[in-house]
């Protein structure tokens, strides 16, 4: 499906470009900060679908839309705006969706689903999602996997919490079965990682597979949307560039504490270190901190 951007702040068009790179069906034939550019290639272009801003200087997000569906009547529009007092007048143009910045990656999937649906486009296979802020979880689309025994589901964590470390089998033994003698622990970690293994399976996830060797574990995982690596990427680059968007994704995605509701110790440590760096966020993105809720 071919796809325009337009917003008159680079930033923010360059964050929509990277958030749509993740579906490979959406082809960006332009991306523009003049409208008036957008206005005038969208003849040759010849979009199915346009992201749009409302808030701009040259011309109002609602009219570019009206003159764009003038010169391309089967053009879907998208609003993505700071603004949600806008939405009524959206609609009556027939927009298929109205986004609020910052874009969460699960409220766009979401938005892309529909324009999917409404075109007759089949749906790709649900992208994995992992949640570490607040209660853990993953995710199948809306359905959280399942789980029988909780050691399993803690293991998993624990693999996640490491991911692309090389995991010796004694340390795993210690930091989960602490009060067990070192055969049975051994024992026990060798039936978790069948649970997982068996759970992963069954709900055909194909892009997290545990490996062993030299006795220790490591977890490959592939594409995914992940919380806490998320957070980690634009907490990093709003620390180096100071990038307001960045940091207001940031705090957008840090919705309760680190694995907030489990009890394990082993996660005590990145609960406070991810605790002091929302604090240094907050107090970096103050007095303007709450125009991500609005």
């Amino acid at each position: 499906m071919k796809v325009i951007l337009v917003d008159d702040e680079l930033p923010l068009l360059n964050e929509i470009e990277r958030l749509l790179t993740v579906y490979p069906d959406l082809e960006i034939v332009g991306s523009y900060t003049d409208p008036l550019e957008a206005l005038k290639e969208v003849e040759v272009k010849q979009p199915e679908l346009a992201f749009l801003d409302i808030e701009m200087r040259t011309i109002n997000g609602l009219e570019l839309a009206e003159r764009l569906l003038e010169r391309n009547a089967k053009l879907d529009i998208l609003f993505v705006t700071a603004y949600n007092q806008y939405a009524v007048e959206a609609f009556e143009i027939n927009a298929i969706d109205y986004i609020l910045k910052p874009i969460r990656p699960e409220r766009l999937q979401k938005a892309v689903e529909r324009i999917r649906s409404k075109r007759g486009i089949p749906q790709e296979p649900e992208i994995l999602r992992i949640q570490f802020f607040g209660k853990f979880g993953i995710y199948q689309g809306r359905e959280a996997i399942k789980w029988r025994r909780s050691k399993p589901r803690e293991l998993l964590a624990y693999f996640l919490a490491n991911v692309g470390i090389w995991l010796d089998k004694y340390k795993i033994c210690d930091d989960l079965w602490p009060e067990s003698n070192p055969d049975q622990a051994l024992r026990n970690l060798q039936t978790a990682v069948w649970a997982i293994r068996k759970c992963l399976r069954e709900n055909g996830i194909t892009v997290a597979a545990i490996v062993y060797a030299n006795d220790s574990y490591f977890l490959e995982l592939k594409e995914s949307q992940w919380d806490v690596r998320r957070y980690d990427e634009v907490f990093w680059q709003f620390t180096k560039t100071g990038s307001p968007v960045a940091g207001h994704e940031a705090a957008a995605l840090y919705t309760e504490d680190y694995l907030a509701y489990e009890d394990w110790n082993w996660a005590r440590e990145k609960r406070a270190d991810y605790a002091r760096k929302q604090q240094i966020l907050m107090e970096r993105l103050s007095p303007n901190v709450r125009s991500f809720d609005e």
